[in-house]
């Protein structure tokens, strides 16, 4: 088991720098897009759950769009019936006297959260035992929700945090009957848009949330246990992710070993460009050129237009891009750790969607899940591609052996080698055995469920080669 589990650990280092390859999913939707009902429009949040997609979109059956609706996905892309009433709930987007939008902030197995502090089973009603009547109070100044590893609702205002317990009461073992101040003002954000809440939160080690401030250009690792910011992080508590230009940060993404990428706008050149921050909060000078990637604004003859967000898949960031011809087409640009590098062999990936869209900016998200990367494209289209490494031999562990196979996989596996193959193994994401097969090139799988898996070869010589594969 232990050996297993270093076989995976090995596997994850070494696909860190392959080429990045996306196949448009042809088992999704319709060739690989999905187009939401036409009652829905404009993307407000979306959430993974297990192998289904929930997705919020303004519903425009109502009057000035007053209301959101919520749908579920299933892993094929098809509405899963089960959901609310044929797949949707309809649900009003404002709340409070403010008039905020009511945003979905996190879905469970059973339920989804609303940023108003609603909670709905998965058939469209309130969940009556949560809080008061299916709703916890909304707080003054509130700037963000996390739902938190042990069930808690952790809630940020600008100068206190708050915890729930999973029923919506106040957890009054917390800080003083449930809340304590905290040693620093965090400015509130005066638009609820899709997912300031996820923009600029993210979990760090331990008990910490990490928080940017554009107001002051901050970013900081805040322990929600004590209220107090960490001031060995970074200089004095402020993470370095600037490279001295005037600049805001559009996005970060926090990585497996804590290290942040950062999204910047140059609010001066007007320039778009990547940083790294490191677990320690310091800049790394080793990313790019002195610590910075400049995005271009022209590439392939095309004057670019950048969206405003990002994902990262193996190593590379993944950035969505337009065209400024009319109408406008979708393009992935990918930046590895030094620069541009390519998707597919292509510097500008053709998604083959145009779009008549006149500003990009929040307008089109991108999010990786498992071995898929997602389009959300407004008003109501999704994309996905399967993040695919057919194209790699097999040397990630042994250098001097050729295996392959069609990846992702089906019902059977079948490795494409001259070698003679003693046994193949495979193991789960934990680097737990699944099944065995001995002496054979072609492997049944229709009993393996759709996953990633650890696909482990031991050739007649004891020669160990190691992929990632997945079942579809």
């Amino acid at each position: 088991m232990k050996k297993s589990f270093i076989t995976a650990l090995a596997l994850v280092a070494s696909l860190a720098n392959a080429q990045l390859n996306l196949v448009a999913d042809s088992n999704f939707g319709t060739n690989s897009i999905v187009t939401l009902n036409p009652g829905v429009s404009g993307f407000l949040s979306y959430h993974f759950v297990n192998n289904k997609i929930i997705v919020q979109n303004f519903d425009v059956s109502t009057s000035n769009l007053t209301d959101s609706r919520i749908t579920m996905l299933g892993t094929d892309g098809n509405i899963d019936s089960s959901f609310g009433t044929a797949g949707s709930f309809g649900c009003p987007l404002a709340y409070g006297t403010a008039g905020g939008e009511d945003f979905v902030h996190n879905s469970g197995a059973a339920d989804v959260m609303m940023f108003s502090g609603k909670k709905f089973h998965y058939n469209g009603t309130l969940d009556l035992t949560y809080g008061i009547a299916g709703q916890t109070e909304i707080l003054a100044n509130e700037i963000y929700r996390k739902v938190l590893p042990n069930g808690n609702l952790l809630i940020r205002t600008t100068n206190s945090i708050y915890q729930l317990n999973p029923s919506g009461q106040l957890d009054l073992a917390f800080g003083t009957n449930g809340t304590m101040a905290c040693n620093s003002t965090l400015s509130n954000y005066t638009s609820a848009i899709f997912s300031n809440h996820e923009k600029f939160v993210a979990f760090h080690a331990g008990n910490s949330i990490m928080e940017y401030e554009s107001n002051n250009s901050s970013l900081r690792k805040m322990n929600y246990t004590t209220g107090t910011y960490d001031t060995s992080f970074g200089v004095n508590g402020n993470a370095q992710y600037n490279t001295g230009s005037s600049s805001i940060i559009i996005k970060f993404c926090m990585m497996n070993d804590n290290s942040l990428v950062n999204y910047l706008f140059d609010d001066l050149s007007l320039a778009k460009f990547l940083t790294k921050t490191l677990p320690t909060g310091m800049l790394d000078t080793s990313f790019g050129s002195n610590g910075k990637i400049d995005l271009p604004g022209n590439l392939n003859g095309k004057n670019l237009l950048y969206a405003q967000d990002f994902a990262v898949v193996n190593n590379h960031v993944i950035i969505p891009v337009l065209d400024d011809s009319y109408p406008r087409k979708l393009f992935l640009m990918s930046v590895n750790s030094n620069n541009l590098s390519t998707i597919n062999s292509q510097t500008l990936l053709d998604t083959g969607i145009t779009t008549p869209m006149i500003n990009p900016d929040d307008k089109i998200f991108i999010s990786v899940k498992d071995n898929y990367l997602y389009l959300m494209i407004n008003p109501s289209v999704i994309k996905r591609y399967v993040i695919s490494n057919a194209v790699l031999t097999a040397k990630e562990i042994n250098t001097d052996v050729d295996v392959r196979f069609v990846n992702p996989f089906n019902n059977e596996l079948n490795l494409i080698t001259n070698e003679e193959i003693k046994s193949v193994q495979i193991l789960d994401k934990g680097g737990r055995l699944i099944m065995e097969s001995k002496s054979s090139k072609n492997i049944d799988t229709s009993n393996l469920q759709k996953d990633i898996y650890i696909i482990k070869i031991t050739t007649q010589k004891d020669k160990v080669i190691s992929k990632k594969g997945m079942k579809r």
